[in-house]
């Protein structure tokens, strides 16, 4: 794994870059799409030549199919050669398990593209020291099932356990740092976060991404 993270803008960018660098060297490729949502990936994936299969835990468009990570791949789904997973590991109420359903969705040697939110982000830092709790991670997120705080070391873990090499870190979603302080107490907030984020590079990006590789059945 790179030891110096490349930055990406947000996750779309950082899933495009990863889908055309990985892309396997196959005439047939399919490509999960867990957490489709509108399918905002849909585009990308068939620039690559590629089958787009989408899934979700809610049917937002029609194309999509429903999967529960709780459980394995819906009957009749194709193995893919790689997989999407954006800001859905956190929703996750066993992640662990989600995980290993979708290693076993994968082909030997299919490649994991995820992001997830970033607990180590200058936000979620401040909002520990100030309020007690992550950014992202307070009670009014439940609502959002936001129940798996994604610490790098225990994600890459449960890579390794669900028989993944992980081959990328990457720092994503800095587009905060371009928004505009109206107040003084913004322009103070902004300048802690770049003092946070000078002293522990891992805190920049809402985000982070991983992109691992199935290694073994």
């Amino acid at each position: 794994m790179s030891t110096e993270p490349k930055i990406y803008s947000n996750r779309g960018v950082f899933a495009k870059k990863m889908l055309q660098k990985h892309k396997p060297n196959k005439s047939k490729i399919v490509v999960s799409d867990i957490g489709a949502g509108f399918g905002h990936m849909e585009d990308t994936v068939l620039e690559l030549g590629a089958q787009w299969q989408p899934f979700d835990i809610i049917k937002k468009i029609s194309k999509s199919t429903i999967w529960d990570l709780n459980n394995q791949a819906p009957e009749g789904a194709k193995k893919a050669n790689l997989v999407i997973c954006l800001e859905v590991l956190e929703h996750l109420d066993n992640p662990l398990l989600g995980l290993q359903n979708i290693a076993n969705h994968m082909q030997k040697e299919g490649v994991l593209v995820l992001t997830t939110p970033n607990p180590q982000s200058s936000k979620n830092t401040l909002s520990l020291f100030l309020r007690g709790a992550l950014y992202a991670f307070q009670e009014k997120h439940i609502e959002e099932n936001h129940v798996f705080t994604p610490w790098k070391h225990i994600v890459i873990d449960f890579l390794k356990r669900c028989g993944f090499e992980v081959l990328e870190y990457a720092i994503v979603d800095i587009e905060y740092k371009k928004r505009r302080v109206s107040s003084f107490k913004g322009w103070i907030k902004y300048r802690v976060e770049a003092f946070i984020e000078s002293r522990n590079p891992m805190a920049q990006g809402m985000s982070y991404g991983i992109v691992a590789k199935k290694i073994k059945e």
